[in-house]
C-alpha cells in the first residue's frame, strides 16, 4: 500500500469505535477536517 500524498483523498475504511459502533470514513465523517486516533492498547 502506498503512503497518502498531500491532495491525495483518504480511502474508505470501517472502524470500530470504542463503544461498540461502526463508522466509514470519510463518508460519516461530521465535517471538512477529522483526526483519526489509534490506540494500540496496554504494553
Amino acid at each position: 500500500m502506498e503512503k497518502l500524498q498531500q491532495g491525495d483523498r483518504f480511502p474508505s475504511i470501517t472502524l470500530t469505535t470504542v463503544d461498540g459502533q461502526q463508522i466509514t470514513l470519510p463518508q460519516d465523517m461530521p465535517g471538512r477536517y477529522a483526526a483519526v486516533l489509534f490506540y494500540r492498547g496496554h504494553w
